[in-house]
């Protein structure tokens, strides 16, 4: 079996900067100033606060494309004033217009209004809490309608799971989402939170190794929607932080499909990995699923007998920065 301090290793080399990690934070502090300073959204801002996978910590390093490291994106949640007879669409273009005066590009979605800067993508959301409870709700312009939120919830729920997984939910989630980047299928679909939804609801609790904990994980995914696929529907996946909201809503057959005919093809491989002795042939397989940066075998333990397989009980992922390999200071 694949040593598992070589899946620590590729966790640690996944794992967004300090750099990538200030800059987000940074951004929604930033953020902050401006509107509330801002002349005509001012009056209207409460709070802001970040959210998303850097909020939930679960994002995984930007990725590169054409020698070129992405930005970063960054979800940040602005609760307003604003009420439920105000419409959805023109608080979105209130949020979008002071916006505007302070930075460019922006460009108004259904939901949020998405922000350019050198250093970070930002998907700025517009929330409303009526009651002022921490009931939200988010702004649809094009459903023209206010609709339930829960993003602390969500945070809230990640910890939980991770907790009762003994500190290993969040890196699995990491490793499934690079996975999912590494092994693109029809539409992008499904992605982000919804994987970490997926990743709870077929994660064993009890597993220690990475590598058998990843494939275990596949294999559950490949049972527990056979049905769905069998019969051309996509799963219901509750939100859990909003009962009777589905979180695969509007994921299309044909998405979900091809995610999980790619999922029963990898949990073949990554079982296979698992089952070798030779690590160099297991690492191609390892690679298959995860790409080039999934670390090779030491020179001189290419049988893996020499590394140690074990994990003892309290072995979680290191909870201090690590420095990607090779990779330069201040870089994602």
């Amino acid at each position: 079996m694949t040593p598992n301090s070589r899946f620590s290793e590729f966790l640690a080399d996944i794992e967004p900067s300090p750099t990538t990690k200030s800059n987000a934070s940074s951004a929604q502090n930033r953020l902050r100033e401006i509107l509330q300073a801002d002349v005509d959204f001012g009056s209207r801002h409460r709070t802001t606060f970040l959210s998303g996978s850097y909020k939930r910590e679960t994002a995984i390093r930007p990725q590169i494309k054409g020698g070129r490291i992405k930005r970063p994106d960054v979800d940040i949640i602005v609760v307003t004033d604003y009420r439920f007879n105000d419409h959805p669409g023109d608080v979105v273009d209130a949020i979008h217009k002071a916006l505007t005066r302070h930075y460019t590009p922006t460009n108004r979605q259904a939901r949020s209004v998405s922000v350019s800067t050198q250093l970070v993508d930002m998907d700025v959301v517009p929330l409303i809490d009526p009651t002022g409870t921490g009931e939200y709700y988010i702004a649809d312009r094009q459903q023209q309608q206010w609709l339930r939120t829960n993003p602390p919830g969500h945070t809230h729920w990640t910890s939980d799971i991770n907790n009762r997984c003994s500190m290993r939910f969040k890196p699995l989630v990491k490793l499934f989402k690079w996975w999912r980047r590494e092994n693109g299928t029809v539409g992008k679909r499904p992605k982000g939170f919804v994987l970490e939804v997926i990743a709870a609801e077929c994660i064993n609790p009890d597993e220690k190794h990475y590598g058998e904990l990843f494939v275990q994980m596949l294999e559950k995914i490949v049972v527990r929607y056979a049905n769905d696929i069998r019969y051309y529907s996509v799963p219901w996946l509750e939100d859990p932080s909003l009962p009777g909201n589905n979180v695969l809503a509007g994921v299309s057959f044909d998405s979900f499909n091809g995610f999980y005919n790619k999922v029963v093809e990898h949990a073949a491989i990554g079982r296979k990995a698992l089952s070798l002795v030779d690590q160099e042939q297991a690492t191609e397989g390892w690679m298959k699923l995860f790409g080039k940066r999934f670390p090779k075998p030491s020179v001189g333990k290419e049988s893996g007998l020499m590394e140690s397989t074990t994990v003892g009980a309290g072995l979680t992922f290191p909870d201090h920065p690590v420095r990607p390999r090779n990779t330069p200071e201040g870089f994602a």
